[in-house]
C-alpha cells in the first residue's frame, strides 16, 4: 500500500468515527442548528438583522454538508460544497467575513457534541485529537471557500460599480435600471454629489489622495463611491473635502444630483487638465484656478496676439526669453520689484530695465489694465508651451 493510500484510509477511518458519533436523528441536528443560531445572534450582531429561520436554515445546511462529507467515501474537503451556500448568504447581505467566523464557531460547537459522545463511548484522547484536527481542517478549508467567494464578489462588484459610475458621468445609463443599480452601490440619486477626477497610477501618493477623499468627503449617511475609469480615478463625493491638501492635482465639479453627474464630471476633468498643464496641486475647481481656464480658449486668436506682441522678443532668442521670464515672474509676484529680484537673484534695477524693455518691444504697457491682462495671458501661455516642448510628458 502506498503512503497516499494509507493516508486516504486513515482519513476514512477518522471520518467514519465522527459519523458514528453524530446522531442519525434529524431532531438532534435541528437542535444543534438552533443552538448555533442563538450563538451567532448573541456573538455576531449583524445576524440580528437577518430572519432567525433563515439563519437556522443556512446553519443546518452547513451541518448537512459536514454529515454528508463524513459519511462519504471521500471525506477530504471539497470547497465547492459550501460555495453556493456562501453566495446565498451574501445575497442576504450578511457580511462574508462574518460567515467565515461563524463556520469556525460552528465547527467548535459541533465538536463539543462529538467530544461528549466520544467520552460516553470511552474513546481514547488520541482518537479525539484526530477527529478535532479533521474538523478544524474542514472549518479552515470552508473559511477559505468563503474568502474565494469574497474575492469573486469584490471583483464583480468593482466592475459593476465602475460601469455605473461611467454611465453616470457619460450620461449613458438606462433609466429603468438606475434606481436598483444605485441602491446596490449606496448612491442616493437625489443627493447632490461633486465629481472628482485624479490621474490614476499605482503610486502611494495617488492612493493617499483616494483615501483622503474617502475619509474627508463622506458624510454620516453617505460614503464616497469611486472607480478607476480610463486611467482616471473618478469619485462621487457627497461633500466637499474639509481640507484640500493633495500632492497631485484633483479636479472637482459643482454639486449635481447623481443622475446629472455628467455636467460635474466635465468640469472636474477640465479643472484637472488645466491644473496639470499649469503645475497646480490640491483639490481645485474651475473657480479656484482663477483666470487659467481662459488660456485654453480661442487658440486662433491667441496665436494672432502672440505673433503681434511677442515676435520681437522671440526673435532675440535667449535675451528675449530672459525678458519674458522676468516679466512673467514680476506678474507672478504681483508686480513687486524687490520680490521679483529676490526670486531671480538679480538687482532690482535689472528687473525694472527688463520690464521697460518688454513694453518697448511688445507695445504692451502693463500699467494699463487691459495690457496687463493680455501680457499675463500671453506670457503664461508662452511659458507653458515652451515647457511642454522641452518635456512632452507634461
Amino acid at each position: 500500500m502506498t503512503e497516499e493510500d494509507s493516508t486516504v484510509l486513515r482519513e476514512r477511518e477518522i471520518a467514519a468515527r465522527i459519523a458514528s458519533l453524530i446522531s442519525d436523528s434529524d431532531a438532534q441536528m435541528d437542535t444543534v442548528a438552533a443552538d448555533l443560531t442563538e450563538l451567532y445572534r448573541r456573538n455576531i450582531p449583524v445576524y440580528d438583522s437577518v430572519a432567525r429561520d433563515e439563519v437556522q436554515r443556512n446553519t443546518r445546511a452547513v451541518l448537512d454538508i459536514v454529515v454528508r462529507r463524513v459519511r462519504s467515501d471521500s471525506p477530504a474537503v471539497n470547497e465547492h460544497d459550501v460555495s453556493d451556500l456562501v453566495r446565498r448568504w451574501a445575497d442576504q447581505k450578511i457580511p462574508l467575513e462574518l460567515i467565515a467566523h461563524s463556520i469556525q464557531l460552528g465547527a467548535r460547537e459541533l465538536f463539543k457534541v462529538i467530544r461528549h459522545n466520544a467520552a460516553e463511548q470511552g474513546l481514547t484522547s488520541h482518537a479525539v485529537d484526530d477527529m478535532q484536527d479533521m474538523m478544524w481542517e474542514w472549518a479552515t478549508s470552508y473559511s477559505a471557500a468563503v474568502n474565494t467567494v469574497m474575492q469573486e464578489r469584490a471583483v464583480s462588484g468593482a466592475a459593476r460599480r465602475a460601469d455605473l459610475i461611467r454611465q453616470l458621468v457619460e450620461g449613458s445609463y438606462v433609466p429603468a435600471s438606475l434606481d436598483a443599480d444605485a441602491r446596490e452601490h449606496g448612491i442616493v440619486l437625489d443627493h447632490p454629489y461633486h465629481v472628482a477626477c485624479v490621474a490614476w497610477d499605482d503610486s502611494s501618493v495617488v492612493s493617499d489622495v483616494r483615501a483622503m477623499l474617502r475619509i474627508r468627503s463622506s458624510t454620516h449617511e453617505l460614503a464616497v463611491i469611486d472607480a478607476v475609469i480610463d486611467r482616471h480615478l473618478v469619485a462621487l463625493l457627497p461633500a466637499v473635502p474639509d481640507r484640500c491638501d493633495a500632492a497631485v492635482p484633483v479636479g472637482i465639479g459643482d454639486a449635481r444630483p447623481a443622475a446629472e453627474a455628467r455636467s460635474s464630471h466635465r468640469q472636474a476633468h477640465r479643472a484637472l487638465e488645466l491644473a496639470t498643464t499649469f503645475g497646480k496641486t490640491g483639490v481645485l475647481d474651475l473657480a479656484a484656478l482663477g483666470p487659467l481656464p481662459l488660456l485654453a480658449l480661442g487658440e486662433d486668436a491667441a496665436d494672432h496676439l502672440a505673433t503681434a506682441h511677442l515676435t520681437a522678443l522671440v526673435e532675440r532668442g535667449a535675451v528675449g526669453r530672459e525678458i519674458m521670464d522676468t516679466v512673467a515672474t514680476y506678474l507672478d509676484n504681483d508686480r513687486r520689484v524687490d520680490d521679483t529680484a529676490a526670486v531671480l537673484f538679480v538687482h532690482r534695477n535689472t528687473v525694472r530695465n527688463r520690464v521697460a524693455r518688454f513694453g518697448d518691444l511688445t507695445g504692451l504697457d502693463i500699467d494699463r489694465t487691459t495690457d496687463l491682462v493680455l501680457a499675463w495671458w500671453l506670457l503664461t501661455r508662452e511659458r507653458t508651451t515652451r515647457a511642454t516642448l522641452q518635456d512632452p510628458a507634461l
